[in-house]
């Protein structure tokens, strides 16, 4: 049997006021692009207060599927071979 693609939802929460989060979506952005599986939300937290209480306010973090994955800076190398992992199930 070949492989089955499953979507995956990636949440960003960001502050539009912080550099480190305004860098990491630039590279989130082009690595998103084309990546038709991925559900990618931004979720500024200056702007949307209901997610202040929902979610750490930790920024910038990467949420994937409701589990928080990175704080702060991303390795897009690592962060593409767990996306990879979760896509492809043998």
């Amino acid at each position: 049997m070949g492989k089955v693609i499953i979507k995956v939802d990636v949440m960003f929460l960001m502050r539009k006021s912080c550099y480190e989060c305004r860098e990491v979506l630039r590279v989130l952005s082009i690595y998103m692009k084309d990546k038709s599986y991925i559900n990618f939300t931004i979720i500024d937290l200056d702007d949307e207060n209901n997610y202040k209480r929902r979610h750490s306010s930790i920024t910038p973090s990467i949420w994937v599927n409701n589990k928080m994955w990175s704080a702060g800076e991303v390795n897009i190398e690592r962060f593409d071979n767990k996306i990879n992992e979760i896509i492809s199930i043998k």
